[in-house]
């Protein structure tokens, strides 16, 4: 089994290319312009003359038009290669690319004054929110955290931290070949909804 993994959930968009679980190629992009543009360079650069047999993406939560980018490139792909594609949210890839722990709560960054969060108890995944610094350091007492959202969202704080050794696609990889059963339709993964602005002249009141 041949994957290809795709990432850009967050604000790096990464592709891994794995078989057997073993890593063949992959590369990263910071993606805070053009994210259209790179990532077909970015696929066909890990790709090589590789053939798949399967797609992975994170379907979030993270950056809202990384998402809804990420899925539907890979959506684009599969039905061009016709080969089937799942997804995988960003909570239980990170928490696969840890060490079991009892207690362990990941945060993924939100670039906002919240972090995205999910607590798994003994494996569990419990109930996804969003939580500002001040919520999240009443749970450190007995939780472990890890994830993108950690750092710098928590310095100054006294916590327990583990992370994974591998980042963006390679944790989709990682987790597939782990527990595929966990992946299922690519649907987007939402924690709240997305910020909405409107240009001032739109707004004001015709005169």
């Amino acid at each position: 089994m041949k994957i290809l993994a795709i990432d850009t959930a967050g604000w790096v968009a990464s592709c891994a290319l794995w078989e057997d679980h073993h890593e063949i190629a992959f590369g990263e992009r910071d993606q805070e312009r053009s994210q259209a543009a790179l990532l077909p360079e970015l696929v066909k650069e890990v790709m090589g003359d590789h053939k798949v047999d399967q797609i992975l993406v994170n379907v979030g939560p993270g950056s809202f038009t990384g998402i809804r980018l990420g899925i539907a490139f890979a959506k684009g792909l599969g039905l061009g290669w016709n080969i089937p594609i799942k997804g995988i949210d960003s909570f239980t890839a990170n928490y696969l690319g840890i060490e079991p722990q009892d207690d362990v709560l990941i945060l993924i960054e939100a670039r906002r004054q919240d972090v995205y969060a999910r607590r798994f108890k003994k494996g569990i995944p419990q109930i996804a929110r969003s939580l500002t610094r001040e919520e999240i350091e009443k749970e450190l007492i007995t939780s472990i955290v890890a994830g993108s959202g950690v750092h710098p969202l928590l310095d100054g704080l006294s916590f327990k931290e583990i992370q994974p050794s591998l980042q963006g696609a390679q944790l989709l990889a990682n987790a597939y070949f782990k527990t595929p059963d966990l992946f299922g339709d690519p649907a987007p993964f939402y924690v709240r909804e997305a910020d909405v602005s409107f240009p001032v002249e739109k707004c004001a009141p015709k005169s």
